[in-house]
């Protein structure tokens, strides 16, 4: 092998490692990340951690602060169940189902809350409820990778 010939396949190798786990890796996995956050009408500021939070809240609630309690990011093979404890002391649990063109089809339940599938697209914000917990609220969101 040739000097250049060495060079270019330890190029090659460099960029493999840097380009991450291959498709093949992540095949039938779905990486969601899970936000849980308090919202309240007490004075106060928004966490810059739930900005993008924010950005999708504000033409549905009225409050005057945002904290982020937890944030995870759930790595799920189809049909495998992740799960969160929320602060209220509710179990938080998340399936994928199905992933096509239109998005990551995903179980949600919140003990005796919440029963819904939603269809959520890559990389979409979507928020899936807002309990009462303390002097506000607790809010979850779902952003799904795939």
């Amino acid at each position: 092998m040739t000097g250049l010939e060495r060079a270019l396949a330890a190029a090659a190798v460099v960029l493999l490692l840097a380009a991450g786990p291959t498709s093949a890796q992540n095949a039938g996995r779905v990486e969601i990340d899970v936000m849980i956050s308090h919202i309240s009408n007490r004075p106060g500021d928004i966490d810059p951690a739930g900005r993008k939070l924010d950005r999708e809240l504000r033409d549905q609630f009225r409050y005057e602060s945002l904290r982020v309690l937890e944030s995870r990011r759930l790595s799920l093979r189809l049909d495998e169940v992740g799960s969160v404890d929320l602060p209220n002391g509710k179990p938080l649990r998340v399936r994928p189902l199905q992933v096509g063109e239109r998005g990551v089809l995903v179980a949600v339940a919140i003990e005796g809350t919440l029963q819904t599938d939603l269809r959520i697209r890559n990389g979409h914000l979507v928020v899936i409820g807002a309990e009462p917990y303390e002097d506000g609220r607790l809010v979850i969101s779902l952003e799904p990778h795939f």
